[in-house]
């Protein structure tokens, strides 16, 4: 039984996952099996490819975690592609008009509703070969990181078929000539993030933000945060080592 996000987030309830960027199924595997709602595959900043993250994706199938691939671009034949192999949802980056919240829905949907290409191979194999099923259990999440996107949330976020916004909080810093910021900057920043968090949540979508652990995460949840991807693996792994390496040089050696 895996994790149904669209059902949680219909009944107001947070989602909490692990990140992975570093290219490895067996990392991904090892955060699906610790119990969180989803895990996060990043082909688009991380270092997976399509064989990579297909392993990943049955790896985290094993689990009761959903398993969400970010895309590189608003490609719907790639977008088709990785959900026909098991993933079940998207993260289109850079949607910036309506026009691309649309298309990213039409990657998730089968006609009338999109134009996705009908061929399940594998996904046919895990939920079954109905369209309408296989389109309802697509999770269709859009990014929203650039001061453009801030100024078109509304028609984005009023886009038949999306279900979810990923705010990026470092790339709308720089669009708005910040340096990159991980978290909402007090002022402009801020208040673009809270402007799009407001109207996700009157569209009735949940919204989502990148977390460094879990304290913020429960911080962003009780704010009205449902989606919640906390650290990476690579952070993780980094953060770990530093300070391990340190200890050894602090101590002489």
């Amino acid at each position: 039984m895996t994790t149904d996000l669209k059902q949680k987030w219909a009944e107001g309830k947070p989602t909490f996952g692990g990140w992975c960027t570093s290219g490895s199924a067996f990392t991904a595997e090892v955060m699906a099996a610790e119990g969180f709602d989803f895990v996060g595959l990043d082909v688009q900043h991380g270092l997976y490819g399509y064989e990579s993250v297909l392993s990943a994706i049955r790896a985290v199938n094993t689990t009761s975690a959903a398993s969400i691939v970010r895309v590189p671009s608003l490609d719907l034949a790639f977008a088709g592609k990785i959900l026909d192999a098991g993933a079940h949802g998207i993260i289109f980056p850079v949607v910036e008009t309506a026009d691309d919240a649309a298309a990213a829905v039409k990657a998730c949907r089968y006609y009338p509703q999109g134009a996705r290409s009908f061929g399940p191979v594998r996904a046919g194999v895990l939920f079954g070969r109905d369209p309408e099923v296989l389109a309802g259990l697509a999770v269709c999440m859009v990014m929203i990181e650039t001061a453009r996107a801030v100024d078109n949330v509304e028609q984005i976020v009023s886009v038949e078929g999306v279900d979810a916004v990923f705010i990026g909080p470092a790339d709308l810093a720089i669009t708005y000539g910040m340096p990159v910021a991980p978290a909402p900057v007090p002022g402009v920043h801020a208040d673009a993030i809270e402007a799009v968090r407001q109207a996700a949540s009157k569209a009735g979508l949940a919204v989502g933000m990148s977390c460094p652990n879990a304290e913020a995460a429960l911080k962003l949840t009780a704010a009205g945060y449902t989606f919640l991807p906390i650290g990476a693996d690579t952070h993780w792994v980094t953060a770990t080592a530093r300070a391990q390496v340190a200890a050894v040089r602090d101590a002489g050696y």
